[in-house]
């Protein structure tokens, strides 16, 4: 089990009504997309916001690709790059 933390920033705070949380994944070493992918099964504005074409993640502060192996700890900063006025 990795325990991770997560930080909504931004658009992405606001849509979805999150500042933050910790998520324990089942899985050893998994990737930031699998992640993404988890947070997607809450529904369909989850989905929507959270779509690869335009999200941004950071991996403790850093720039991080989907496919990012992630560890006990890390810190996951997830962002829009849409407009907080696009729809």
């Amino acid at each position: 089990m990795t325990s991770i933390d997560i930080l909504y920033i931004g658009r992405t705070s606001e849509f979805l009504l999150m500042t933050s949380e910790q998520m324990d994944v089942p899985q050893a070493a998994p990737t930031l997309q699998h992640v993404l992918g988890r947070l997607r099964e809450r529904g369909a504005r989850w989905a929507y916001e959270l779509d690869e074409r335009h999200v941004i993640c950071t991996v403790n502060r850093a720039p991080a690709t989907f496919s990012y192996r992630l560890k006990e700890g890390d810190e996951i900063g997830i962002h829009s790059s849409k407009s907080i006025f696009e729809s």
